[in-house]
């Protein structure tokens, strides 16, 4: 590993938790001295300090439900696939699900133009010529529902990571890359379904914003590709050495293999922009007072 690389890697880590902090404490703006991290939006190090995770915690999902394991799944992959708190807030929760209702109230809130899908990342058709809402709930959210119960049981024989991403991708709309599936697991990892999983500290769905970070780590071609064998040891050796480099704001006890593959995604951005070569889509929104896990 190169030590500048990783020094600056860990030091994103530690400056983007501490704007955190800083807006968290009512600091006023600017949080930071880091012109990049000034203009750019920058997600969290840690997943659940984001707004819709926070949120979804609160109304949705928690580590103490007590609903039907298959419930939990289902509707976790119902949030994730669509995104929005405004959304799953007017749809409510499925205890007995009816597609009609889910397509009337996504195809309602997109003809009103209320804010339905995410804007974080894009679910697209998959050549599907069908409208975005009878795809969605159609081809990838009615399978899920009708193998819930099997999914959840191999869940909980593996209480793995890996394995549960690996069967739900099996799935149409969730397989691929496995984004919309690592996103799902890392939510059941807070729920009672797969809690306390036994690789949570040495495996991650790397994706290739972190894989490009990890091929910077590394000096190697950004566009070079990895195996994820590869890819799982070298963000185990990042997270070896984390509780060393990171800063004594930063809860290290809460760093695990999502928040290092989650980390080098956005250092990487943060790379291109200081390197000049590339910039982030979004540009950084100050607001003045927030509210813990909203931003």
């Amino acid at each position: 590993m190169k030590a500048e690389a990783v020094e600056s890697f860990f030091n994103w880590i530690n400056e983007r938790h501490a704007i955190y902090l800083r807006r968290l404490e009512g600091t006023p703006a600017p949080w930071t001295t880091d012109k990049v991290l000034q203009t750019y939006k920058f997600t969290n190090p840690f997943r659940e300090n984001d707004r819709v995770t926070i949120w979804m915690r609160k109304h949705w999902t928690n580590e103490k439900d007590l609903r039907p394991h298959e419930e939990i799944l289902f509707n976790t992959c119902m949030f994730r696939m669509v995104g929005t708190p405004e959304f799953a807030d007017v749809h409510g929760w499925v205890t007995d699900w009816d597609p009609s209702y889910s397509k009337k109230c996504i195809q309602d809130r997109i003809q009103a133009g209320d804010k339905t899908f995410t804007g974080a990342y894009i679910i697209t058709n998959q050549g599907i010529k069908k409208p975005k809402s009878e795809v969605v709930v159609d081809n990838f959210l009615t399978p899920v529902w009708e193998r819930r119960k099997h999914i959840v049981e191999h869940m909980k024989t593996y209480r793995s990571l890996q394995e549960a991403h690996k069967k739900l991708s099996h799935f149409q709309g969730w397989g691929g890359g496995g984004f919309m599936s690592y996103e799902v697991i890392t939510d059941l990892m807070y729920t009672p379904v797969l809690q306390n999983p036994v690789d949570r500290y040495t495996w991650a769905n790397a994706g290739p914003g972190a894989k490009r970070g990890l091929n910077r780590i590394h000096e190697r071609e950004l566009t070079k590709s990895l195996k994820p064998d590869q890819c799982n040891d070298e963000m185990v050796a990042l997270l070896n050495i984390a509780k060393a480099m990171l800063a004594d704001h930063v809860p290290w006890k809460d760093v695990d293999m999502r928040t290092i593959e989650h980390s080098l995604c956005e250092w990487d951005k943060y790379e291109r922009v200081w390197l000049n070569q590339g910039r982030p889509r979004s540009l950084f929104k100050p607001q003045e007072h927030i509210k813990k896990g909203s931003v």
